[in-house]
């Protein structure tokens, strides 16, 4: 590598050169000597970028300590540390490896070259690189719901304050276009999609928008929520956008008998069931409401699951239970743990996954199940028995399913 000359400056200022807008990673590290009898307080240091934000790790031997920041502070943040808690700085952007030491006479070495490696693809697919050119809702697209949402400005780029529910709204799009391809829905199939608790409706006039304008499928969306005022003014919206097949209607999931769509389940349909953040057992109806119905997909993320924190009653786990938020946890991951099973007893093929990063909300995890012929695992149908007997459960969706007889005979 190619060494440039030393450079007399101030520390602990990097030249220009050492620095670019498309930065993605930073490495920190040989610590700085430590006061006489003073530990050293940090071994390393990582910046990892997530948009137009930093997130900062910095490591001691036992913890990490994190932080965040915003692009346009990387020379300050790393100003504030060069120099003073380390002695060596690495950086990586799409085509360059940024290369500093500071000397013990207290000068700065630099080099730059060509990157050997770029960037893994997958830093570039997900929300922790938000790269546009990968979403599939791109910033800058005429798109008038998300401008009256206030997603959008209306010289179409991102809002302030917006780009968490920007990239939330790319996420549901990629892991809903994971299972919808053409080899799942063939052209001139129908898509059929009930959206429980649609709320605002920010996702189901983007997931209409998706199927109906950029994969040109006939699609039939109706969104349900208990509350009057917020259906009114999705269908006047969606009246305004000229989405003629996407419908609003009040009512209460937990009394929904039939599909509120006509011709769901015929020949030639896919048929789609969505919930985001149903509280609680609302969840529970959604899930069985897609299991009697027989949906192709389901898509559920689950929001304030209390029902099985006020039953739990470990009997050899008590541990479990005594401490709040621990007990908290534990029966939210169990709730959908359980949830998940009863998905695989019932015909589905079912996953967890994370929906966003934990730093953009605490509800972040996805329930998704696809549809198929076999429903014989009675090794899942084992767990759900032997969880619900430690910790004395009667889950909804279960209860919900013996009385509407969805579940195979041989459980």
């Amino acid at each position: 590598m190619k060494k440039d000359k030393m450079i007399n400056i101030k520390l602990p200022i990097l030249p220009d050169t050492m620095f670019s807008g498309d930065i993605y990673k930073v490495v920190l590290s040989s610590p700085s000597p430590s006061p006489a009898g003073e530990p050293k307080a940090y071994t390393r240091a990582e910046a990892k970028r997530n948009g137009d934000k930093f997130q900062l790790s910095m490591y001691t031997k036992k913890q990490v300590f994190h932080s965040n920041f915003v692009a346009s502070e990387l020379r300050t943040v790393i100003g504030e540390l060069l120099g003073v808690k380390f002695q060596q700085y690495h950086a990586w952007d799409t085509t360059y490896e940024y290369s500093a030491k500071v000397s013990k006479k207290g000068k700065i070495l630099t080099s730059r070259k060509k990157a050997t490696s770029q960037p893994r693809a997958e830093n570039f697919t997900t929300a922790s690189f938000d790269r546009q050119k990968n979403h599939i809702i791109k910033e800058g697209e005429n798109i008038p719901a998300l401008t009256d949402m206030g997603v959008f400005t209306k010289d179409g780029k991102i809002a302030t304050g917006m780009r968490d529910k920007f990239n939330q709204i790319n996420r549901f799009l990629e892991l809903l276009a994971d299972e919808t391809g053409p080899k799942a829905i063939a052209e001139g199939k129908v898509v059929n999609i009930v959206d429980f608790g649609c709320g605002k409706s920010y996702l189901t006039f983007l997931v209409y928008h998706y199927f109906t304008n950029m994969r040109k499928l006939k699609t039939n969306i109706c969104g349900m929520d208990m509350d009057a005022s917020v259906v009114q003014t999705c269908t006047a919206s969606a009246s305004k956008y000229g989405y003629k097949h996407l419908n609003f209607i009040q009512g209460d999931i937990g009394n929904q008998v039939i599909p509120p769509i006509e011709g769901w389940g015929q020949a030639n349909t896919f048929n789609i069931v969505i919930s985001l953040h149903a509280c609680d057992t609302a969840t529970d109806h959604t899930l069985y409401n897609a299991i009697k119905w027989k949906a192709d997909l389901i898509y559920a993320v689950p929001c304030c699951q209390h029902e099985l924190r006020q039953q739990m009653q470990p009997k050899s786990l008590p541990i479990l239970s005594r401490y709040g938020i621990i007990k908290e946890r534990v029966a939210a991951l169990t709730t959908d743990a359980i949830r998940a099973n009863l998905l695989e007893c019932c015909g589905y093929k079912a996953q967890i996954i994370e929906f966003v990063d934990m730093e953009h909300t605490p509800k972040n995890l996805l329930i998704r199940a696809k549809r198929r012929i076999k429903n014989n695992n009675t090794a899942v149908w084992g767990e759900i028995e032997r969880i619900i007997d430690e910790f004395s459960y009667e889950p909804t969706l279960l209860t919900l399913l013996k009385e509407g007889k969805c579940l195979p005979a041989q459980f």
